[in-house]
């Protein structure tokens, strides 16, 4: 896949992925902002996972790790090649 496209997915993204996080995704209350996965776990439920990520805006600052609960239909994927 190229660099920089964005594409749906139905499959938890791969670490050093960048994530659309928005309330399409199931993440209310946040805004909306891209992030790099650090790490993902699969939920419970069908198409959902919990993302740990970093706003892609805080890398090389003071970085902190969040969690996510995702929708994994409404999640936007710019893999990483």
């Amino acid at each position: 896949m190229q660099k920089g496209v964005v594409r749906r997915t139905s499959v938890p993204p791969r670490a050093g992925d960048q994530v659309w996080i928005s309330p399409a995704a199931g993440v209310h209350g946040r805004g909306t902002w891209w992030a790099v996965v650090v790490s993902t776990t699969a939920a419970i439920v069908d198409g959902t996972a919990y993302l740990r990520v970093v706003p892609l805006d805080d890398i090389g600052g003071d970085a902190r790790v969040q969690t996510c609960y995702v929708r994994l239909a409404g999640l936007l994927v710019r893999s990483t090649p």
